[in-house]
């Protein structure tokens, strides 16, 4: 089986998209079948990627999560260092 030259990730035969990190796969091996080829398992009747699988999903969805939850802890920091920048300058206005 071929590998995503993104992450490394197994993709199956004529993937279109790598299901571990969603990078579009475009080398020769893993380009959408001609007339000529046989439909492989990963691809629907009209030439579509199926959906990755649920664990797959589930593990994109954990990842995502993560990076939103350290992001609004990002904002939510800088948001205190605003403020408390406003409180000084409220309290010592000649510095």
């Amino acid at each position: 089986m071929p590998t995503c030259p993104h992450c490394g990730a197994t993709v199956p035969e004529g993937a279109i998209y790598c299901g571990n990190c969603g990078a579009t796969l475009s080398s020769p091996t893993t380009s959408m079948p001609t007339s000529s080829q046989p439909q492989t398992s990963s691809q629907s009747s009209t030439g579509w990627p199926q959906m990755a699988s649920s664990g797959d999903m589930q593990s994109r969805l954990e990842k995502a999560i993560k990076r939103s939850e350290q992001l609004s802890y990002a904002v939510a920091g800088m948001g205190v260092i605003i403020l408390v920048l406003l409180v000084v300058s409220a309290l010592f206005p000649s510095i």
